[in-house]
Parts: structure tokens; C-alpha cells; sequence
């Protein structure tokens, strides 16, 4: 796949680009210098090669760009170890006007929603379509005392000596229902991520305020939102659930990395979403 790196605020950032041929999209359509260019961004501990499936299905179709996390893959970590869904989605607007991309859809799976959400609620006026692979619950819908006895204690075991054996149990509970292909490669990505990546991102993860995001661009003239999820995300704190106004789809017999179990499925839906919209 063609990459390049380009300069972000706090560091390097590698992406993958697949410009488009000019070829047709769906019918009546259009040529593919003329379809929206399409941004994704990976969620905690992955990396642009997880997006492999939806970029080869729109390769020649449309601009298709996949992005590596500050701190992934190939991208550098920030000196101040931010990792929070703003800082990232400054990196994200870094990249938008590096490859003098004015207005896209961006798609983001797991914490690269909550990156998506606040890229998109920031500047509504580059986002012109926003998908939601999987995302995560809005964990500050939940009751206060939740919170309050749940969260600092589960911080605080991520924080301490056993943290691997606390994250690897978190991320087995989101593999339910995987391909033993999906379990191998998300696992080694987890054992490869360092300490400070996990732990910030988690901290982020449980304070970020997804419903208000989501509102915040959902207000912009135009704007549209669509999930794709698995079975298992249907908690009272889905966005889905909590916003009607984001269509959701579920992909069946599939788990968190959604897009690695069923690439094809992923893939397709993602189009049709796009050519709809």
C-alpha cells in the first residue's frame, strides 16, 4: 500500500494513501475524482493495516486514506504522552490539510470514534459524512455512583505492575465472538503496545463525553452519521440507542474488531453508506 508521513503537531504521522483512477462508483455515481475521499482511523493498540479490507474495496473507487495514531504504528509518540480524542483529532485535521483534503467522510473505529467525534464536532464543515465502526459506550451516561465505585479501581489495577493481565482480560471480553485470526492479531497488538499508550487512552476513553460530540456535529446543516456495530454492542449507553439519529447496522457473527472478522461485509457496507449518503 503507498504511505507517506507528514509533519503533526506533536510528531510524525505515517498514512496510507489509495488516490482514486478516475474509475466509476456505484452507478450513477460519478467518477472517483468526484466521490468524497474517505479518512479511517484505527481504534486503542491498532494501526492503518487494520483498515487493509475497506481500502483495497474502495482502491481506484475514491480517495482513501488510513491514518496511524500518534504513538502507532508508524506514527511518533507525543513528548507529553497525550493521547486524549482531542489531541488526536488535531493530528487527524494535521493530515486533512497536509493532503489538501477540504472536506471529507471520516470513519473511526472503537477509540478512533471517539477521535472521529471530536474531529467531526470541531470542525463539522470537513466532515461531510461520519461512520462509527463499533464505538464504545458513552461511559459518563452511566449513574454517578457507577462511576464512582467502578472506574479509580479499575484505573488503578491498569496503572499497576499487573496491568497486561488487567488489559488482556478487557480486550478478551471485547474478542467474544471473533475469528481465532482476529484474536491472533489483536492480541499481539495489545502485547506490543506500551504502558503509557493503554493507560492514557482507557483514562480518555471512560471520561469522553460521546453523546455531546455526536449532538455538537449532528447540529452542522448536512451533517450525517451512520454506525456499523457488532451484536454485542447493545448497551442502554450506545450511541445508537441513546442518538436514533445515528443509523446503526449490525454486521452478525462478528466481535469489537468488526472489520477484521467480516472484512468483506465491513467493506460493502461502508460503500453502500457512502454512495447513499
Amino acid at each position: 500500500m503507498p504511505s507517506l508521513t507528514v509533519a503533526g503537531p506533536a510528531g510524525a504521522l505515517h498514512i496510507v494513501d489509495h488516490p482514486a483512477t478516475g474509475a466509476p462508483t456505484a452507478a450513477g455515481a460519478g467518477p472517483s475524482r468526484e466521490a468524497l475521499p474517505v479518512v479511517l482511523v484505527h481504534g486503542m493498540v491498532g494501526h492503518a493495516g487494520f483498515w487493509e479490507a475497506p481500502l483495497a474495496h474502495v482502491a481506484g473507487r475514491r480517495r482513501a486514506v488510513a491514518i496511524d495514531l500518534r504513538g502507532h504504528g508508524a506514527s511518533e509518540p507525543p513528548p507529553d504522552a497525550d493521547y486524549t480524542p482531542a489531541a488526536c483529532a488535531v493530528d487527524v485535521l494535521a493530515v486533512l490539510d497536509a493532503l489538501d483534503l477540504p472536506r471529507v467522510a471520516l470513519v473511526g473505529h472503537s477509540y478512533g470514534t471517539l477521535v472521529a467525534l471530536a474531529a467531526a464536532a470541531a470542525h463539522p464543515q470537513r466532515v461531510a459524512r461520519l461512520v462509527l465502526a463499533d464505538p464504545p459506550r458513552d461511559f459518563t451516561q452511566l449513574p454517578a455512583e457507577v462511576q464512582a465505585q467502578q472506574f479509580p479501581p479499575y484505573l488503578a489495577a491498569l496503572a499497576a505492575d499487573g496491568w497486561r493481565d488487567v488489559a488482556r482480560a478487557m480486550f478478551s471480553e471485547a474478542l467474544g465472538g471473533s475469528t481465532p485470526a482476529t484474536q491472533e492479531v489483536v492480541l499481539a497488538r495489545l502485547a506490543a503496545t506500551p504502558h503509557d499508550r493503554l493507560l492514557g487512552m482507557t483514562r480518555s476513553l471512560l471520561q469522553f463525553e460521546s453523546v455531546g460530540a455526536l449532538d455538537r456535529y449532528l447540529a452542522a446543516p448536512g451533517a450525517r452519521a451512520h454506525a456499523i456495530i457488532a451484536p454485542s454492542n447493545a448497551w442502554p449507553q450506545s450511541l445508537h440507542a441513546l442518538r436514533p439519529a445515528l443509523t446503526a447496522v449490525v454486521l452478525p457473527e462478528t466481535s469489537h474488531w468488526l472489520m477484521l472478522d467480516a472484512p468483506a461485509a465491513f467493506a460493502a457496507e461502508l460503500e453502500a453508506w457512502l454512495d447513499a449518503a
